[in-house]
């Protein structure tokens, strides 16, 4: 009994102590999407205060060092020839550290991590390896820098997994023209990668998805000793047609699941497909990959990461209830949240876009920053955990902040505001891409000038927006304080 509890325990604890590094992810295939592209998103929720740098790596040529990661004594080789490519990196660890997502110039892009949990007895019988192998910290600065297609980036993790371990449970997605593959880890040494149907779209939020492996089939990736593991220790066994059910053997459905991942899921699904027969405590039934009712478009992409279930009784903004059982898919400590489209029609340049958006996604306004880019706007890659007037992440985060003291009354405006400069920046998006298809073949010099210039003046256009709001809802704050201790009638 003593054993038991001490196992069980040590679960606990597991908990607690990851689940500050939770995330919400919505996956989308070409042909569920209205423009043909494909979609890989996530809002990577931790810290407030942690700024985010948006970083572009060069590309290195000779490299003999060697990563070495800040969250443990993980180490693996540099390419020696690495990729371009672009972070969104933790600002105290010279830009190295937490990547979260990018595309690196052979296009190929990435979103890591979805931290998720493993089933305590799987665990048991193949622990993470905390002090030595890969984890969040690592990931993509080790893997997006030499991958040349979406799959060889699973084949790559998955074998850092069974070779070196996992620090810990997590999820982390790949795109490139051809499709999104996803991985998840199963234990220490243990993984399965599924490519998600084009015609669907999937969702996750802190707990282990994927459920039936098939192996030789084209679409399924996994550790060698996947099946074999599991029926040593007891987890599962393979079903007579030789498929196996991953989620049974490796994941976990608990107590906790019941408000804090289970909800952003089934609301994500019921916003994007109607009439859905689903129990929102039954997380277990929830389908895996679902069509959407009608194709989706990136504003649905956007409301979905900013969904706090407004309009129900479980939207703790607007009802003032920061005791909601409920966690939203957005909160205030989202670091940062993005959007990796991938438009396999067009040139890679512009065909590949990362939209940003800064801290709290429901009060955020997402930026798009285009492959083609060689220079990352000003004001967008400084930031430490102390305010500051110069850096982007910080102009964004005080608006937030002063929002937050007064929902109902300021949250209203800051949205509306930023809804109509993504409109408007929507607009400036089409005319910047004709200029540079007419321009790329015969004058590439010039084109790249013309993504350059568009990412100045778009990310000018939005601090400039940002620092009017910040200014209106202070004198607000001015006025109303005045009013409050005003003393005047001598």
């Amino acid at each position: 009994m003593k054993k038991v509890s001490l196992i069980a325990a040590a679960v606990t604890s597991a908990l607690c102590s990851y689940s500050a590094m939770a995330c919400t992810t919505i996956l989308v295939g070409d042909r569920a999407m209205a423009d043909g592209s494909y979609i890989v998103a996530r809002n990577e929720d931790y810290q407030a205060t942690n700024a985010k740098h948006f970083v572009l790596h060069p590309a290195t040529k000779g490299d003999t060092s060697t990563f070495r990661s800040h969250g443990n004594d993980f180490s693996y080789p540099n390419p020696k020839n690495g990729l371009q490519y672009t972070s969104l990196s933790d600002f105290n660890t010279n830009n190295q550290s937490m990547g979260e997502a990018g595309f690196n110039s052979a296009g190929v892009g990435m979103s890591s991590t979805e931290t998720i949990y493993n089933g305590a007895k799987a665990l048991k019988a193949d622990p993470y390896v905390t002090k030595t192998s890969i984890n969040e910290d690592s990931i993509e600065n080790v893997i997006l820098p030499r991958i040349h297609t979406a799959k060889e980036g699973v084949e790559l993790l998955g074998k850092i997994i069974e070779t070196q371990g996992a620090a810990e449970g997590f999820g982390v997605a790949f795109v490139d023209n051809h499709g999104i593959w996803y991985l998840e880890t199963g234990s220490g040494h243990q993984w399965m990668a599924q490519k998600i149907p084009n015609n669907k779209y999937f969702v996750s939020a802190n707990q282990g998805r994927l459920q039936r492996y098939i192996p030789d089939n084209a679409d399924y990736l996994a550790s060698p000793t996947l099946i074999s593991f599991a029926e040593q220790h007891h987890l599962g066994r393979a079903n007579k047609d030789g498929s196996f059910d991953f989620h049974l053997a490796y994941s976990q459905d608990v107590k906790n699941d019941l408000t804090y991942n289970y909800p952003r899921v089934w609301t994500v699904q019921h916003l994007f497909t109607k009439g859905l027969d689903t129990n929102i405590t039954q997380g277990k039934d929830f389908p895996l990959f679902l069509k959407p009712t009608t194709k989706l478009t990136l504003t649905d992409i956007e409301t979905a990461l900013q969904n706090h279930y407004q309009g129900t009784k479980h939207d703790p903004y607007t009802n003032q209830n920061p005791q909601e059982a409920y966690r939203p898919i957005s909160v205030f400590r989202t670091q940062e949240s993005h959007i990796l489209q991938v438009r396999p029609h067009l040139p890679r340049a512009i065909g590949e876009v990362e939209y940003v958006s800064w801290g709290m996604s429901a009060l955020g306004v997402y930026l798009p920053f285009y492959q083609g880019m060689t220079k990352v706007p000003a004001g967008y890659d400084i930031g430490t955990d102390h305010a500051d007037n110069q850096s982007a992440n910080w102009k964004f985060r005080k608006l937030q902040t002063l929002a937050m003291t007064d929902w109902n009354k300021y949250a209203p405006v800051v949205q509306k505001a930023y809804r109509e400069f993504e409109q408007q920046t929507a607009v400036a998006q089409q005319k910047m891409e004709k200029q540079y298809l007419a321009t790329y073949q015969q004058h590439p010099l010039t084109a790249e000038q013309i993504i350059n210039s568009f990412e100045q003046q778009t990310s000018d256009k939005a601090l400039v927006l940002t620092e009017k709001l910040t200014n209106d809802i202070f004198t607000q704050m001015t006025h109303a304080t005045d009013m409050t201790y005003h003393f005047e009638g001598a």
